[in-house]
């Protein structure tokens, strides 16, 4: 089969999708939660660990160590659990090996 190929003519932050007749594409901002390199790619929602807080990002950002984001789509971090630690771009809470964490939002036990 054939595929219709677009031309890369959005900036980064925003994506391409043919909506009229003329056969090049309207420029739309990209949704907080996703990311979009530009071109003709549609939006890709962020992976665990990553989130896009605004509109019109190119790439989206790692979760500063201390938080984390287990779901994807995502605009913001989560500070991490009493009890556990947090490293950057970290997916899920992990629990401390022994009972010394500091409280919310720990980058170490």
């Amino acid at each position: 089969g054939a595929s219709l190929e677009l031309p890369a003519a959005c900036e980064p932050g925003t994506y391409g999708n043919v909506t009229d007749g003329d056969g090049l594409p309207d420029c739309f901002d990209c949704p907080a939660g996703s990311s979009c390199p530009g071109g003709a790619a549609p939006p890709t929602q962020c992976v665990a660990g990553t989130v896009a807080p605004a509109e019109r990002m190119k790439t989206c950002d790692s979760c500063a160590a201390g938080t984390y984001q287990d779901g994807t789509g995502a605009t913001r971090c989560r500070d991490c659990d009493s009890g556990h630690y947090c490293t950057e771009g970290a997916s899920a809470p992990l629990p401390c090996p022994h009972p010394l964490g500091t409280g919310r939002g720990s980058v170490t036990c």
